[in-house]
């Protein structure tokens, strides 16, 4: 018996030791293996796809295939090999490669081997219904990141850094982005402010709902909650008014139209009456410096 125990424990311990190792061993060579992977794999692709005017024409429209290599190297996916979201491209020349809104689903659909723990919120979300009239979802992970060149918001140059948000959004929201360069907010971001609120800020990333949804940041019920993350004392009339407006004499922007009116003119008008003072008195230091008396 006391043999058997000792067989036992000298197995365990060797199991423990052989866990351990692989924990320790395992996953750096695995991560080894993959960069070097990565290394072969992008730098054959990267003999064409570097070459600044690679370009080829599909449905006649000329479009780019080219990659600045810097700027993915240095990306979130620079050590992945390409071959990781092209998955369907195998050999070269390139048979059957998808193009257009056919590769954006494509790659779309490979972002969700990797980040699962987004895909929930995001098939929720308004960018992830499906809109009917195109036959494609409202914004592919690619709409708002990037392609090649995906970086941390941390990063000023981040198509989702705070202060690159509202262009990035912009892209797609050109009327509501019109609206918001008017807005205080947009005011202190667009200049560098890092605290004031941007796209995000209150519409959320991965989870944007409609206002018409209960769930989401800007519906009437969560709105106070939403603003409170910066106003120290949220009210419910924050629910009511309308952030997004157009400067038009009538409608939501119409007090906001008028006063800008207002003050524009009285700007003007300020301005003239101390250009007219100026000149009235440069006229009449030239007059005096004129007199017969005044040498």
């Amino acid at each position: 018996m006391g043999t058997n125990k000792g067989r036992t424990r000298k197995a365990f311990i060797v199991a423990i030791l052989f866990i351990i190792t692989f924990l320790a061993f395992g996953p750096a060579a695995f991560a080894e293996d993959l960069l070097q992977k990565a290394v072969i794999i992008n730098e054959g692709c990267l003999r064409c796809h570097a070459a600044q005017g690679l370009n080829a024409n599909f449905d006649g429209k000329t479009v780019s295939l080219y990659v600045d290599k810097a700027k993915y190297e240095v990306s979130m996916h620079g050590t992945m090999p390409c071959t990781y979201c092209h998955t369907n491209i195998s050999d070269y020349p390139h048979t059957g490669a998808l193009k257009g809104k056919e590769l954006v689903a494509q790659v779309n659909g490979e972002c969700r081997r990797c980040h699962k723990d987004i895909v929930a919120d995001y098939n929720k979300s308004i960018h992830g219904q499906v809109n009917s009239a195109e036959g494609r979802q409202n914004a592919y992970c690619s709409d708002c990141h990037g392609i090649h060149n995906i970086y941390k918001k941390e990063v000023p140059e981040a198509t989702i850094n705070h202060n690159q948000v509202p262009h990035t959004c912009g892209n797609c929201h050109e009327e509501v982005f019109e609206q918001y360069d008017l807005d205080f907010h947009a005011k202190s971001v667009l200049l560098g402010g890092k605290e004031a609120a941007s796209c995000v800020s209150c519409h959320g990333s991965h989870n944007i709902l409609g206002p018409g949804e209960k769930e989401s940041m800007v519906s009437p019920e969560n709105t106070p909650k939403t603003c409170a993350k910066c106003h120290l004392f949220p009210l419910e009339n924050m629910a009511k008014g309308k952030m997004h407006y157009s400067l038009e004499p009538t409608g939501d922007g119409a007090v906001s139209f008028w006063v800008l009116i207002c003050f524009s003119w009285l700007v003007i008008g300020c301005i003239t009456f101390v250009l007219v003072c100026i000149l009235l008195e440069l006229r009449r230091k030239w007059s005096d410096a004129n007199k017969p008396d005044s040498h």
